[in-house]
């Protein structure tokens, strides 16, 4: 038998604990406490199990300085870690917060994602999800720290990282859930945004029955091209001080520009796109005059490089790559990681440490387009996750919901809109009982933005003010809405939080509805001063 079915056939034969619900504090605890040497699972070591109060501060000695090192408990809770392994040069470290209130809570389960290279867990989102009752789990994508490093050489820690480590981390997380409250889980979630988006885009298209809903947020799939993209901004913009390169005053200017010359078009002053695709940015607005220079200002040469920042990509023979960026570059995450003169080091660590195992290769001397095309070729343990097939979901009952920044300074949201028009068309049927898709007009990479971008979504949770608005509206209960209770969201309600205090809310209408502002005079914070139109479909 193969080593993973035999893990398996194993996994799903272990015992069950006595009841760990309903019971006193103290037997709760206790309880915990004993999993360290009773819980037992095929290539499963128990590392840790304790009781953790609501309100303490859970600190990781251990944890890489590229990872978190402390969460805030949000419930009364057990928290269980372990480590899986998974082959003979692999691991997975793996982490359940179990709380004390699952079984009048639900009895859900739910998975949460990882950013960037991986490596760290998704502390705050598992926090979040206990506040709400679910039984939740993490784990750290087979190795430590956030960098591609562990990739070098390593074969199956790639593939831990591309794919295995979230069905291990959802099979072991599971029993080990059941095991403790000794009451079957009864509806079982998975939420995550950036590579945790495409970790859902991927349970979506390969293993849809492990879960009921699945939120995939910012989703970074399409690797190799996505990858490419962002390499490619590098020979955009070039090393600081070169004449192509914009300093971060540029790159304000540039975003200012932006909200002048496109602010207007959904009829509010508020700095917030609802339709980027109408907005067209011209850099030549900003040249600086005849003979001078400045930070406020671009160069001839500078516009150019604005100008190829705002198209789309397209590698040898013509080939699309990859769309535009996203018109608006604000403060300015999208700045630090790749458009700021130094190379992604998310493009740069899968180029060097998994694509070619060359630790010497980089981007500056060795990125051309024919590297993409190699990438996409080789596609590693596929991890284009770009399958466009979704019957194996529909018929299972699954729902999918994916929502994307158009603020986004890090992924285009333009290749989501892509990804569920394929979808649509490859599948050429109505994806609403299954699949939903929320442009959201304000917000940046997973978080953060102008207007109203917080939604109650994976990585959220942790912006001052966020534990203040009601849960029931974050798109993690909106799911469970629709899964248990049928109501399938047409929409999703985000908040403008400034220096931790709610300034308005808006709805963001499903794709490919459009939320549009009803007319002038009516308070555009209002929720009801907007509305979904259907003129896109």
């Amino acid at each position: 038998m193969k080593r993973a079915n035999l893990f398996f056939a194993l996994l799903a034969a272990a015992p069950v604990l006595v009841d760990a619900t309903g019971q006193s504090g103290t037997t709760f605890e206790h309880n915990c406490s004993q999993l360290l040497h009773s819980f037992h699972a095929p290539d499963t070591k128990v590392l840790l199990a304790q009781y953790v109060a609501k309100g303490a501060n859970v600190t990781f000695p251990h944890a890489d300085p590229t990872c978190p090192q402390f969460v805030i408990s949000l419930a009364d809770m057990c928290r269980l870690r372990m480590n899986v392994t998974t082959s003979s040069t692999s691991s997975v470290i793996v982490e359940a917060f179990m709380p004390t209130s699952w079984t009048s809570k639900g009895k859900r389960f739910l998975m949460t994602g990882n950013g960037a290279l991986g490596g760290c867990l998704g502390y705050g989102d598992m926090a979040f999800g206990t506040s709400l009752g679910f039984a939740a789990v993490g784990h750290d994508t087979g190795h430590t720290g956030d960098t591609a490093a562990p990739f070098l050489n390593h074969p199956q820690v790639v593939e831990d990282f591309v794919w295995r480590s979230i069905w291990v981390a959802g099979k072991i997380g599971k029993q080990a859930v059941n095991y403790f409250y000794s009451v079957s889980i009864k509806k079982s979630y998975y939420m995550g945004c950036s590579l945790g988006g495409r970790q859902g885009l991927k349970i979506a298209q390969d293993f849809p029955a492990e879960y009921d809903g699945i939120i995939a947020a910012s989703p970074a799939h399409d690797n190799a091209n996505l990858l490419g993209w962002e390499a490619n901004l590098y020979t955009i913009t070039g090393p600081p001080g070169s004449p192509t390169w914009l300093n971060l005053s540029h790159w304000n200017a540039v975003h200012q520009m932006v909200i002048h010359q496109c602010d207007w078009i959904d009829g509010v002053l508020d700095k917030v796109l609802e339709d980027p695709t109408k907005c067209r940015p011209r850099p030549e607005a900003i040249l600086c005059a005849a003979g001078t220079t400045g930070d406020s200002c671009l160069t001839p040469t500078q516009a150019d490089t604005v100008r190829k920042f705002y198209s789309p990509m397209y590698g040898n023979n013509g080939r699309f790559i990859y769309p535009r960026n996203n018109p608006l570059t604000r403060e300015f995450l999208g700045f630090a990681v790749q458009y700021g003169g130094v190379p992604s080091f998310i493009s740069q660590g899968w180029y060097s440490d998994a694509l070619f195992n060359d630790p010497s290769w980089n981007i500056p001397d060795n990125f051309n387009l024919s590297v993409v095309d190699y990438d996409a070729s080789v596609d590693l343990f596929g991890i284009s996750t770009n399958k466009t097939d979704l019957t194996h979901m529909k018929n299972n009952g699954t729902k999918l919901m994916v929502y994307h920044g158009l603020g986004d300074s890090l992924i285009s949201s333009e290749h989501t809109f892509l990804y569920y028009d394929s979808v649509r068309r490859d599948m050429n049927t109505n994806l609403d009982p299954f699949f939903r898709f929320y442009p959201i007009s304000s917000m940046d990479h997973c978080y953060t933005g102008e207007g109203p971008w917080y939604v109650g979504g994976p990585v959220q949770y942790s912006v001052d003010g966020a534990l203040s608005i009601d849960t029931n509206n974050s798109v993690l209960m909106r799911m469970v809405d629709w899964v248990e209770g049928g109501t399938a969201p047409d929409s999703l309600l985000g908040y403008t939080l400034v220096n931790g205090t709610v300034h308005g809310s808006r709805y963001h209408c499903r794709y490919p509805y459009q939320t549009v502002y009803k007319g002038k005079g009516l308070d555009p914070n209002s929720p009801s001063s907007w509305t979904c139109d259907d003129h896109m479909i």
